[in-house]
């Protein structure tokens, strides 16, 4: 939609009517002097448009758009364009039928205005959404650039050139939609206050208060109710037992007058029995007395079970002595034999390192030779040549010597040719005859494999089955390499082990559990055993190891009853001091005298106890040894803390020196080579490192008997296995020896010959190029030598220098593989004398374990005999033990029955005393028991139905009645307090308020699902413009750019963020003119300046093109040529818009297609067209 016509009539200076037509669908410029009417022409445009801003139309009112605001008879303002709609693709909605469209408005004095579409009158509404169906946006309209706008972008703020993308991409709609979300979820935030305000102010407090009163009236009916039930309970008990006393009253008093006779005739008779009995238990007593007098038998068969008992222990002893020695001995045993075989081992690889090393050895010899025979060949042809005769006193050793030679070794390769040329001939014939047996031998061959192949199929599947039940022969395999490595590893530690435990002798303690329940955890060990020294303190074991002195053998334990246990009963082979952990008391240095004894030579002091490591729970052991001296670096700096006043502490010097603050100083000559310290830690460490190495060994071991049983399980698939893989073996033998392969391996051996020899003949013909480089070389030495005899003689001596050097670096080369040699010759050595030393120490070890082993025999046939004695002394003993067992019993049954028997006596005359007593008190007591039944009939009227109280009492059987009644007195007090307090109407006033409370809460679940679905809502939105910004940045940043390089060439504009932010934060303007990106748009002149704005609007426009542009004196601060650059650049860049520009430039309007003058005739404007 583009404007064909326009015309004005009474609007500003265009006081009668004006038909402005024929513009141009592209460009049209209107120019003209200043205040002839240009801009107004633009204004009456934009009037129609409907443009509501009278600041766009330069008025501050309707009134002032009318001719002279109509003093000059004038009294209204019409414009009218009439509007090409030829296009229909691009025609307003609803005007697609219509070639042309106008739209008129006109204003009329006191401000009424109206429009008019097509001479119909019409709403501003219908007007707006006509231009805005066609990209003419009259809220925003950026097709509209008038004066004053460049200006404005030039000083525009990074969020101020953003908003100018936000427009150009249409976000508005984005952040109309935001803002509307962030109203609603600000009232739902409101609403949402106000509903939790309402519930935690009114309703909770209000619904808590009423809740406790439920809790109480509820108490209060559930009180009532136990009140209730308690009560029947306890007078109907009360009422049974009282009707059941009445009736047995009577009873017990006739029947205790009964008991009363019966109780005194008892009396007597059981008197007189226990007379009887006292005296037979005197003659029993009396019978045992001269039992034991007898002979003494019992006492001699004791002594003799004793000293039996004690020679058992004896051999027992010895035999556990004799049996840990031989198990000791076989341990060693076992020990030489690993490592005699180790060493075996050891030798073997030494042997064959020995032997590779010989070879090398031999090697460099050779070659050795091999310089010094050249060097010799070429000292001699020297000595020929220089004096006619050679160093050996030969006159062949020249120029013609060297030739012959050269000659006979080509003629000798020559022969080496013909003989190889022979050979494949022969070779090639005996091919040629088993071509016929080839095609059979492939078929048997073929055959062979497929066999061979079916049986290495079957292996795989049995195997696998093997592996699904756990079996993996690999692992085993590999589990057994494992385990033998470990083992050598071992052995290895173990001698050297072995080799520290002779050095630090003392610090093994061995015992024997005192006791069955004896806990091993509470011996900690030895206390040199127990702490550890970083091998950075190495340099102070010497002085550690006399600060601990003594105390460095002693043994740790947990408390004193461990250490009495020990010395008593764990058979210790040695003396020993123990240090029991709950009576030592440990005296530790305090830290500010050890800080002063820093101070007084800093880096040269530190405590003992500090250099060491060791467990929490043996600190206090430790700071016993080591907590209370100090070392020092040397002895100056021991005299100076030693003896310093606030000091006053025993110290010891790196050498092991003591000064002690009594004045005694002592030390001497030490072996300062090695400290037993040091060795200790080695030994420890080498001890932990066993006992891993073991515990490692031990796993594998277990899980190689695992896969032994599993082995077990699969035995009859290892047998199916091992026969197929014999049948595979026999396939591949018969496959290895039959006819067809031999002729097919034979073919393979020609194949192979027939190589040999084609190598053979590439290397004579290599020798024969040689020997004949050479025969010419000679001839062109002599040659040389004929015509220039010092040259030559000199190129030799130089040869012979270098080969001087050669055989010296060689020779260098030979004495260290010499030496090498020699050094593994020794060592193999070496280790054969040690096989024979472990040999030796084996056979001798051997004898000592026969001796041992018929000394256990010997003992244990002792033993047998002395256990039989024994057994036939016990049985006597047991005899005799019976016998006078039996005499024992007798009496006791005797005393068991005069017992009993004073027992039924003392009872019945107790019993008789209480039947007398409790007669008389029942006779008192039956009146009072009728008064308090008829009391509780009075009270309780239901007691009076017999069968409601036994059913009472029946339901409540075998309760404690005493706690019911306590608990009925403790009810009537609680309800009588509750009465007082409860509110009866509290169960409907409850039921209200909690439906309150849930209407509440689902009103505040609803409002927060609102509220997120709301904040989704803001993301996605926020989301959606950020992309749709970003793009049209992109888009519109590369616009500019290019639009920018056009109009001023050689340079290159761009918008970018802000430093530091994001592209949603704020853009600016970054310029590069030439190679130079400038920092600021200070640094432009105002045209370039001008250029940049108008580049950046342009870009803006061309992102969203509408049909129809405005531009108002754009190109006001350009010079011509940027002028012609700018109309230039809307005639090729802008085709499917149409350009209104006002402008004074001849640059601009030159490019321009229809060009409208106005000029300024009797006081109103007149428009004419220039082409």
């Amino acid at each position: 939609m583009k404007v064909e016509e326009l015309i004005i009539d009474g609007f500003k200076s265009y006081a009668t009517r004006t038909v402005i037509s024929d513009w141009d669908p592209q460009f049209n410029a209107i120019t003209g002097l200043n205040g002839s009417g240009k801009s107004n022409i633009l204004d009456a445009i934009c009037f129609v448009l409907g443009i509501s801003s009278m600041a766009t139309v330069r008025a501050s009112n309707l009134q002032d758009l009318i001719y002279k605001r109509g003093q000059a008879g004038v009294t209204k303002a019409s414009v009218t364009i009439v509007f090409d709609n030829s296009d229909k693709s691009n025609a307003p909605i609803g005007f697609e039928s219509s070639p042309t469209i106008s739209v008129t408005r006109q204003v009329a004095l006191g401000g009424t205005s109206k429009y008019l579409i097509n001479g119909h009158r019409a709403p501003q509404q219908s007007v707006l959404h006509l231009f805005q169906s066609v990209q003419l946006n009259i809220n925003n309209p950026n097709f509209l650039i008038m004066q004053g706008k460049i200006t404005k972008v030039l000083n525009m703020k990074p969020t101020e050139i953003l908003s100018l993308i936000e427009e150009a991409a249409g976000t508005k709609m984005f952040e109309d939609r935001r803002e509307k979300a962030e109203r609603t979820m600000g009232k739902k935030e409101a609403k949402l206050q106000e509903n939790r305000t309402l519930l935690n102010e009114e309703i909770e407090p209000k619904l808590e208060k009423l809740r406790s009163e439920k809790r109480i009236f509820l108490e209060f009916q559930e009180t009532q109710k136990d009140l209730e039930e308690t009560h029947r309970v306890v007078s109907a008990f009360d009422y049974n037992y009282l009707v059941q006393k009445q009736t047995s009253v009577v009873e017990t008093l006739q029947t205790s007058e009964n008991r009363i006779i019966e109780l005194k005739e008892l009396i007597t008779k059981v008197t007189d029995e226990l007379g009887s009995l006292n005296e037979d238990l005197e003659q029993i007593q009396v019978q045992k007395k001269n039992e034991l007098d007898k002979n003494g038998k019992l006492a001699k068969l004791e002594s003799n079970e004793s000293k039996l008992m004690n020679e058992i222990s004896r051999l027992k002893t010895s035999y556990k002595i004799s049996e840990d020695n031989l198990s000791d001995t076989l341990s060693k045993l076992k020990s030489k034999g690993k490592n005699l075989e180790a060493n075996k081992q050891e030798l073997s690889n030494k042997s064959k390192m020995f032997e590779k090393i010989e070879e090398e050895y031999k090697g460099i010899n050779i070659q050795l030779d091999e310089y010094k025979q050249t060097y010799k060949k070429k000292e001699e042809l020297l000595s020929t040549l220089s004096t006619g005769i050679s160093s050996t006193g030969g006159t062949d050793g020249g120029y013609s010597a060297q030739l012959n030679n050269a000659k006979t070794k080509l003629n000798e390769a020559n022969v080496s040719i013909k003989k190889s040329n022979i050979k494949i001939e022969a070779l090639q014939r005996e091919l040629a005859s088993n071509e016929p047996k080839m095609e059979s031998a492939k078929k048997d061959l073929e055959i062979s494999l497929k066999q061979i192949k079916q049986y290495e199929e079957q292996c795989s599947q049995i195997q696998l089955k093997i592996k699904e039940h756990g079996y993996d022969a690999e692992t085993v395999k590999e589990l057994k390499q494992k385990k033998i490595a470990i083992e050598q590893q071992l052995n290895k530690i173990e001698r050297e082990n072995e080799y520290l435990k002779r050095k630090v002798a003392n610090i093994d303690f061995t015992y024997t559990k005192p006791t069955g329940d004896f806990q091993e955890q509470s011996v900690k060990g030895v206390a040199a055993r127990l702490f550890h020294l970083n091998e950075n303190n190495y340099s102070s074991a010497t002085a550690l190891q006399v600060c601990a002195g003594g105390r460095l053998y002693n043994v740790v334990v947990d408390n004193e009853k461990t250490a009495s246990q020990l010395l008593q009963r764990g058979r210790l082979r040695k003396r020993v001091t123990i240090i029991p952990l709950n009576k030592i008391m440990a005296r530790k240095l305090n830290d500010k005298t050890l800080n002063i004894a820093k101070e007084i030579s800093p880096g040269n002091v530190e405590l003992a106890l500090n250099l060491i490591g060791y467990e929490e729970d043996v600190a206090k052991a430790m700071e016993f040894i080591f907590g209370s001296s100090l070392i020092c670096k040397d002895a100056e700096t021991a005299k100076k803390v030693t003896f310093h006043p606030q000091v006053r502490t025993r110290s010891i010097t790196l050498q092991g020196d003591v000064y002690d603050p009594e004045g005694t100083l002592s030390g001497g000559s030490r072996n300062m080579n090695s400290s037993l310290l040091v060795d200790i830690q080695k030994y420890n460490e080498a001890s932990k490192q066993t006992y891993v190495l073991q515990e490692e060994l031990s796993v594998i071991q277990e899980r190689l008997v695992a896969l032994e049983r599993v082995y077990e399980g699969t035995r009859v698939l290892q047998n199916e296995y091992n026969l197929l893989k014999h049948k595979l073996r026999l396939a591949q033998r018969n496959l290895d020896s039959n006819s067809s392969t031999q002729v097919m391996k034979r073919n393979e051996e020609i194949y192979q010959e027939l190589a040999v020899c084609n190598n053979e003949i590439t290397t004579n013909n290599e020798l024969v190029l040689k020997f004949g480089n050479e025969i010419k070389q000679i001839e062109r030495d002599m040659k040389e030598f004929s015509k220039d005899k010092g040259s030559k003689l000199k190129e030799l001596k130089n040869e012979l220098e270098s080969l001087g050097k050669q055989i010296e670096n060689q020779e260098v080369i030979a004495e260290s593989k010499s030496d090498l040699f020699q050094n593994l010759q020794l060592e193999t050595e070496q280790l054969s004398n040690e096989i024979q030393a472990d040999e030796h120490y084996i056979e001798q070890t051997s004898v000592s374990k026969k001796s041992l082993e018929e000394e256990l025999e010997t003992i244990s046939t002792q033993l047998k005999e002395i256990e039989n004695e024994l057994q036939l002394v016990q049985d006597q003993l047991s005899e005799e033990k019976k016998r006078l067992l039996d005499i024992d019993e007798e009496a006791a049954d005797l005393a068991n029955i005069i017992k009993s028997k004073s027992e039924i006596k003392s009872n019945s005359e107790l019993e008789l005393q209480k039947l007398t007593h409790d007669l008389t008190k029942f006779k008192n007591s039956t009146s009072g028991i009728n008064e308090k039944i008829k009391q509780l009939a009075d009270e309780n009227e239901w007691l009076s139905d017999e069968t409601f109280v036994a059913g009472i009492i029946k339901q409540n059987k075998g309760i404690d009645i005493e706690s019911y009644r306590e608990r009925n007195e403790q009810l009537l007090g609680r309800f009588n307090d509750m009465k007082r307090k409860v509110n009866p109407n509290i169960m409907a006033m409850i039921e209200n308020v909690e439906k309150k409370e849930t209407a509440l809460k689902t009103m505040i679940k609803t409002i927060e699902r609102d509220k997120v679905k709301i904040q989704e809502t803001i993301e996605k939105l926020n989301e959606y413009k950020r992309d749709t910004l970003i793009k049209t940045w992109t888009k519109v940043n590369e616009d500019f750019g290019n639009i920018f390089a056009d109009l001023l060439p050689n340079s290159f504009a761009k918008l970018v963020p802000s430093e530091g932010k994001d592209v949603t934060e704020g853009l600016e303007v970054k310029v590069k003119l030439g190679s130079i990106w400038k920092e600021s748009l200070v640094e432009l002149s105002g045209g370039q300046r001008s250029l940049i704005a108008l580049s950046l609007i342009m870009a803006l426009l061309q992102f969203r093109p509408a049909p129809m542009y405005i531009l108002d004196e754009v190109d006001a601060a350009l010079d011509l040529s940027h002028t012609q650059n700018i109309g230039h650049l809307i005639k090729t860049r802008f085709k499917g818009s149409q350009f209104i520009v006002v402008s004074l430039k001849e640059g601009m309007f030159t490019n321009a297609n229809r060009v409208f003058r106005t000029r300024f005739q009797d006081g109103t404007s007149v428009v004419s067209v220039m082409q």
